[in-house]
């Protein structure tokens, strides 16, 4: 019994279906914003020309939910690669779609229609929020047993969303604390630690390593806080006042040299 020819998705005189195979797929999760890239290749024989090749991307019941660039498959080896690109989240069937002649976009998926590739099944999710932690300052770094000392560090979330993370001081102390920024947003997060016994103590912020000393010998602990500048908005050439407040938290008087930086 002779072979039964395959069935058309479109009767062109002297084509045959054309056989898609995709090279490199779509993963399986993919996340708002970001483009990815569909590749494959195409059997260009017996349509005459390199078939134009677009993505078939369902559901589509939101104007400009997804974006894409139809790839034309290079004349001789007939490989393609298409830009997909998502604006909401949910999950997605994407088909490529070969056509001997070129479609308007976005109506894919009407004859002629000669190839089609199976269906993949991608689910798109928010992109993750992202955080950074920078500029760990312990607080004194020399002070008398029984006396705290701050560790501090900024957080900033520099993700697409909002999000939380927990951030962990490890070393000689434990502790944790959990903060929540909206994308571009920063926070200092403070552990005050107290030492027990003289020594140097070690500390760690997230990856941020430092250390500070602990002694029985009374010292200066001078601390400048409540920055203040008023007015906080000028013309040019007006006069700003900037202060602070020093205070000797320590058991011996100090000095300490306090330079104003304005940039």
């Amino acid at each position: 019994m002779p072979n039964k020819r395959p069935t058309r998705l479109f009767e062109m005189p002297g084509a045959d279906i054309v056989e898609i195979e995709i090279t490199r797929p779509l993963p399986g999760t993919c996340s708002v914003g970001l483009t990815y890239q569909l590749e494959g290749t195409v059997k260009v024989a017996g349509i005459g020309a390199p078939p134009w090749v677009y993505a078939e991307v369902t559901p589509l019941g939101i104007a400009g939910e997804v974006t894409y660039e139809r790839g034309l498959p290079k004349p001789i080896s007939g490989e393609f690669s298409i830009d997909l690109r998502f604006t909401y989240t949910g999950d997605y069937e994407i088909t490529v779609l070969a056509t001997p002649a070129p479609q308007p976009l976005p109506v894919v998926g009407v004859e002629p229609v000669v190839g089609k590739s199976a269906i993949m099944t991608v689910e798109v999710v928010g992109v993750a929020p992202e955080f950074e932690v920078s500029n760990l300052v312990i607080s004194p770094t020399e002070v008398q047993v029984g006396y705290p000392v701050i560790i501090s560090c900024l957080v900033t979330n520099i993700g697409g969303e909002a999000g939380s993370t927990t951030i962990s001081l490890g070393g000689d102390f434990m502790a944790s604390k959990t903060v929540s920024l909206e994308p571009g947003e920063s926070t200092t997060v403070s552990f005050p630690v107290t030492p027990t016994a003289a020594g140097t103590y070690n500390v760690s912020v997230d990856g941020l390593y430092g250390s500070f000393v602990a002694t029985t010998v009374p010292v200066a602990d001078i601390r400048v806080e409540n920055l203040v500048i008023s007015p906080s908005e000028v013309m040019v050439g007006e006069p700003v006042s900037i202060s602070v407040r020093a205070t000797n938290y320590g058991t011996k008087a100090g000095s300490k040299t306090i330079t104003c930086n304005v940039t």
